[in-house]
C-alpha cells in the first residue's frame, strides 16, 4: 500500500509552471492555494522568472529543501524531465499532481509521454496523481490544489472523480446544498495513482466516512477488488460508472484514452463487493445528499408521514416494488396512540396521513411518538403547501427532531410556498428530496448495503496441483490449437468432477464398425476450427439408422476431419455455464438459460471468483427461470446442487489454468425426474 499522507496533506508545495501573469494555469493554482488559507511553504518553479523575480527557482533541484508535493502545469513533452529532476533532487521529491493534459487522451504521441511517466514512477517509486486532472482539495488542511474555485467546507464524504469537469459540477451543486467534503480528488488518466490506490488511502482516512466515486473504466480489476474488500466493510462506496452503452464506451475512450469494460461484469463486481451503485448523476447526487446528513440506515422498515394522500400512495407504490425495504407495520397499540392526536379522517396506517389541514403541531406530535417508539427507523416526511400548512414551522420541527430520529429525510413538494422551509432544512443538513421516490430509492440502496455487511465475506481459493491438465493444455499450445478437442476437454473436465455426455470419436465411418451405436444419435464435427457448430451446419440431429448416418457424414465431411456421435438426449431444461477471462477482472463465470436461444433471451447471471455455494445460489436466484429451477406450479424442481457443482468446478478450472481463455458449456440439459444432467457440448478455448 502506498503512503499518500504527504501528497494530500503536504507541509510544502512546489508549482512547476508557476507564473506571475493572471489567468495562466500556474498562477491560478497559486492563487487558489493562497485564498484557501493553506499555511505551508510554497515554492515557484519557472526558469523564465528565476532571475527576475524572487521566490522563483529554475528547477526543483535548486530549491534545496523538502518538497512534499509538486503541482505540474507545463506542456506534456516537458513533464518527464521535471519528474526526473524531482526524483534526483536532494531531498528527493516523491509526490506529484500532474495537471497538464496532452497525454494518452490525444493519441499515440501522448501515450508515449504517459508511458515514460509510468516508467519514471516505477524507477523512482513516485506517487503521481493524473495526468490530465483537476488536482485535489483537502478542506481539513484548507488546501485547494486545483485550478477551479472550491468551497473548502469540511465534511465526511470524499469525492473521487475520473472527470475533472464532473467534479467541478458536483462541487458547484454541493455548495448550494450546504454539503461538505473530506477530500475532493480528480484522478484524470490515472497513469500511476488509480482508483484502487485512492480507495486504499481513504480506507484509513479518519476524516472520511463515505466515498462517492465517478469512474469511466477500472484500470486494474484485481487491485480494485482488493481495495474494495478493505473499504466497503467499513465505509459505504457509492459509484457512478459511465460507459454503460456502446456510445458511452466510445465516448469514454475518446475522453481519457481508456478501454471501457463490459457493463454486466462491472455490475457483478459492484454487487459482489457491496458497492452502492448510482444509476445516473441525479441518484449519485442524492446519495451524497443523504450521506452528508444521515448515517447509513440499518433497519429496512420505513415510516412515511404525509399531509397528502397522493404522494403517500406514490411512496407506498415504490416500497411495494422493493426487495430491500418495506413499510413498518404498526401495532394496534401504536395506532391507538396516534389516533389520540389525529382527526377521525386521518390514517394511522403507514404511510401516516395527517391530512391536508394539518398544522405544524400535528406533525410534531406524530414525530415525537415515532421518536419514542422507532428512533432507529428511516423516516420520510412529506409535505405539500396547503392552506393550513406552515412549511417553515414544520421544517423547524424537523430540525429539532433530527437528533432523536437520525435517519430523517424530508420531501417538501412545491415551489415558492416552500422556499423558506427548504432553506431551513438545507441550513440544518436535513436532506429534502423533490419527490418521495427519490428519498426512498436512496434509502433502499443504503439499506441493501447495510444488510449485506452482516453476511458479506469473500472465501479463500485453494489452488490444487493438477499436472495432467497442464500436459493437455501444453500439447494443444504446441500444436498451435486455440481450442481443445472433445477428448481433451473430456479428460480436463473429468479432473474437476465434470462429466460430459458419452460420445464416440471417429474420422471415417469405417472406424465405427467395432462400435455399438444405439440410435437415434447426433453427428457433430470435432474440429478446433469450428467453434460454433450450429451456425456452420456442423450438427445433425435425430439420425435414426446407419444409412442416415452415412448420408449425414458425406454432407459434413467437407467441413472437418474429426467427428463425434452422441446418443440423442431426453428433452430437459437447457442451461449454459461458461467463463471468459476479462482483461481487467480476470475469470468471470456466467450461468443462465442455454440452448439455441441463449443470445435471444439473455437470461444470465455473472459471478466473480472467488465465491462460495451461498453466492452461487443467490446469483442463480436472480435468473428469470429460477422459479422453474426451484419448482413451479406443482412441478418438481431441478437439482440445484448439481448445477452449483458445475459452476464451482468451472471457476476452479479458470483460476488454476490461466492459459484457458474461455469455457463454453452449452447446453447442459438438466432434469427434474432424478436423472443426472447431461453436457451435450463443451468447449475450452486457449489464449
Amino acid at each position: 500500500m502506498r503512503n499518500l499522507e504527504k501528497l494530500f496533506a503536504p507541509r510544502s508545495i512546489a508549482i512547476v509552471g508557476a507564473s506571475p501573469k493572471q489567468g495562466k494555469l500556474g498562477n491560478v493554482l497559486a492563487e487558489n492555494i493562497r485564498r484557501g488559507g493553506w499555511r505551508g511553504k510554497l515554492y515557484f518553479v519557472n526558469p523564465k522568472y528565476s532571475k527576475s523575480r524572487s521566490g522563483y527557482f529554475a528547477s526543483l533541484g535548486e530549491i534545496g529543501k523538502s518538497v512534499d508535493l509538486t503541482l505540474v502545469a507545463i506542456p506534456a513533452p516537458l513533464v518527464g524531465e521535471v519528474l526526473g529532476q524531482g526524483a534526483k533532487s536532494s531531498p528527493a521529491v516523491k509526490n506529484f499532481a500532474v495537471i497538464s493534459s496532452g497525454f494518452k487522451e490525444i493519441g499515440n504521441e501522448g501515450k508515449e509521454f504517459e508511458a515514460n511517466m509510468v516508467k519514471l514512477a516505477k524507477k523512482y517509486k513516485l506517487n503521481i496523481l493524473g495526468p490530465n486532472c483537476l488536482g485535489f482539495a483537502n478542506p481539513y488542511e484548507n488546501l485547494n490544489a486545483t485550478f477551479t474555485d472550491v468551497k473548502l467546507q469540511k465534511g465526511h464524504i470524499a469525492i473521487v472523480s475520473q472527470s475533472g469537469a464532473l467534479a467541478v459540477a458536483l462541487l458547484d451543486w454541493a455548495s448550494g446544498k450546504n454539503i461538505g467534503f473530506s477530500k475532493i480528488i480528480s484522478i484524470g488518466n490515472k497513469a500511476v495513482l488509480d482508483e484502487s490506490a485512492i480507495l486504499e488511502h481513504l480506507a484509513n482516512d479518519k476524516g472520511t466516512k463515505a466515498i462517492a466515486l465517478y469512474l469511466e473504466d477500472v484500470k486494474n480489476g484485481q487491485a480494485f477488488l482488493s481495495a474494495l474488500s478493505k473499504i466497503t466493510p467499513r465505509k459505504p462506496v457509492a459509484i457512478l460508472k459511465a460507459g454503460r452503452t456502446a456510445a458511452g464506451r466510445k465516448a469514454v475512450s475518446s475522453h481519457t484514452g481508456s478501454l471501457a469494460q463490459d457493463q454486466d461484469v462491472v455490475d457483478a463486481v459492484f454487487e459482489k463487493m457491496n458497492v452502492v451503485p448510482a444509476d445516473n448523476i441525479e441518484e449519485f447526487q442524492s446519495l451524497v445528499f443523504y450521506l452528508n446528513s444521515n448515517p447509513v440506515p440499518e433497519k429496512n422498515e420505513v415510516i412515511v408521514l404525509t399531509n397528502a394522500g397522493g404522494p403517500g400512495v406514490m411512496a407506498s407504490d415504490f416500497v411495494g416494488k422493493s426487495k430491500n425495504i418495506r413499510l413498518l407495520n404498526f401495532s394496534p397499540d401504536f395506532k391507538q396512540t396516534l389516533k389520540k392526536d389525529l382527526p377521525a379522517s386521518a390514517s394511522v396506517e403507514n404511510p401516516i396521513d395527517v391530512i391536508g389541514d394539518a398544522p405544524p403541531g400535528r406533525y410534531q406530535k406524530v414525530l415525537e411518538k415515532i421518536a419514542r417508539k422507532f428512533p432507529g427507523n428511516p423516516v420520510v416526511v412529506i409535505l405539500t403547501p396547503q392552506n393550513q400548512t406552515d412549511p417553515a414551522r414544520v421544517a423547524q420541527i424537523l430540525v429539532k427532531m433530527k437528533k432523536r430520529i437520525p435517519n430523517l429525510s424530508a420531501c417538501f413538494m412545491g415551489g415558492e410556498k416552500i422556499a423558506a422551509a427548504k432553506a431551513i432544512l438545507q441550513k440544518n443538513n436535513i436532506p429534502n428530496f423533490h419527490r418521495p421516490e427519490k428519498a426512498l430509492s436512496v434509502i433502499e440502496k443504503l439499506v441493501k448495503y447495510s444488510q449485506e455487511l452482516n453476511s458479506w465475506k469473500i472465501p479463500r481459493v485453494e489452488l490444487l496441483e493438477n499436472p495432467e491438465t497442464g500436459v493437455i493444455i501444453r500439447n494443444a499450445i504446441i500444436a498451435n490449437r486455440q481450442m481443445l478437442s472433445w477428448s481433451e476437454a473430456e479428460k480436463l473436465f473429468g479432473k474437476y468432477g465434470i462429466r460430459l455426455a458419452k460420445s464416440i470419436s471417429f474420422k471415417n465411418p469405417i472406424d465405427l464398425k467395432s462400435k455399438k451405436i444405439s440410435y437415434p444419435v447426433a453427428l457433430k464435427t470435432d474440429d478446433p476450427a469450428i467453434a460454433h457448430r450450429l451456425e456452420k451446419n456442423a450438427v445433425m440431429l435425430n439420425i435414426q439408422n446407419e444409412k442416415e448416418l452415412r448420408s449425414a457424414f458425406e454432407k459434413m465431411s467437407a467441413k472437418a476431419k474429426h467427428f463425434l456421435i452422441q446418443p440423442m438426449a431426453e428433452p430437459g431444461l437447457e442451461l449454459i455455464i461458461g467463463m471468459k477471462r476479462d482483461p481487467s477482472f480476470g475469470p468471470v463465470i456466467l450461468a443462465g438459460w442455454g440452448g439455441s436461444f441463449t443470445e435471444l433471451f439473455r437470461d444470465k447471471t455473472i459471478l466473480i471468483p472467488p465465491f462460495g455455494r451461498n453466492e452461487i445460489r443467490n446469483r442463480l436466484s436472480q435468473l428469470k427461470i429460477f422459479p422453474v429451477l426451484k419448482g413451479y406450479r406443482g412441478k418438481r424442481g431441478y437439482n440445484l446442487e448439481e448445477i452449483s457443482n458445475i459452476v464451482a468446478a468451472v471457476a476452479q478450472i479458470a483460476v488454476e489454468n490461466p492459459e484457458i481463455h474461455e469455457i463454453d458449456i452449452n447446453p447442459l440439459v438438466v432434469y427434474n425426474n432424478g436423472k443426472r444432467g447431461q453436457i451435450l457440448d463443451a468447449k475450452l478455448f486457449l489464449r
